[in-house]
């Protein structure tokens, strides 16, 4: 099963993004998706920048306020991924075969003012930061950058410095594995008293993440 991404060519960089949330490729069935966008098929990230951000992204999530959203914060979003082949109707990382990455997404980047990079996923078979960092780039990722799960590009390569960042997974199915990981652990206490304490955290994380971009209502 082959899934062509439906989105990257219909909201491409813009010229005046500051930052990129970078994933991989969407699902293969988008007719059931909440929202016809990356991210759409859950909006586990939307609901995430959401709560974050109430006043810039209020809810309900639709549309129309994601694209509000993106343009206020002058943020753009794309994926690695143009055409994957499928090995099982998942939407893990790890069932997918690349066929072809997404390359004009280098020249996009040089384009624009992007001094950021988010991505989504990070280290693993087929992730993002990986397939970015690895596949579009050809560097190799030491063990330097796993610790700091970051890397700061020189400006040999898009003609500035770019930061590019290994996320978290946005993933709502990330959460029982991530209640585990050492950084929430090391907050525990703090969010003991929440409904859903690891949601909270990553709530909380989420909104460091962007807050070079200064977001103000």
């Amino acid at each position: 099963m082959f899934t062509d991404h439906q989105y990257l060519d219909r909201y491409p960089v813009q010229l005046d993004s500051r930052l990129l949330i970078l994933g991989t490729i969407h699902p293969h069935n988008t007719g059931d998706f909440k929202i016809p966008f990356f991210y759409g098929n859950k909006n586990s990230i939307w609901n995430l920048l959401s709560d974050a951000f109430p006043k810039l992204l209020p809810k309900p999530i639709v549309l129309e306020n994601v694209l509000s959203f993106l343009q206020h914060g002058r943020i753009s979003l794309s994926d690695t991924i143009r055409q994957c082949r499928r090995l099982r109707h998942t939407a893990l990382d790890t069932d997918l075969v690349p066929e072809i990455l997404n390359y004009e997404l280098i020249d996009q980047i040089k384009e624009s003012q992007i001094e950021q990079i988010l991505c989504t996923s990070g280290f693993g078979k087929n992730n993002a930061f990986r397939l970015f960092y690895e596949g579009l780039l050809g560097l190799k990722i030491t063990p330097e950058i796993r610790a700091k799960r970051e890397v700061l590009l020189p400006d040999s390569i898009f003609g500035r410095p770019v930061l590019v960042k290994a996320l978290y997974s946005p993933s709502g199915s990330s959460n029982i594995s991530f209640s585990r990981h050492p950084l929430y652990v090391a907050n525990k206490d703090k969010y003991a008293s929440f409904p859903n304490p690891v949601y909270t955290f990553k709530v909380d994380y989420y909104r460091t993440q962007f807050a070079v971009l200064d977001l103000q209502d």
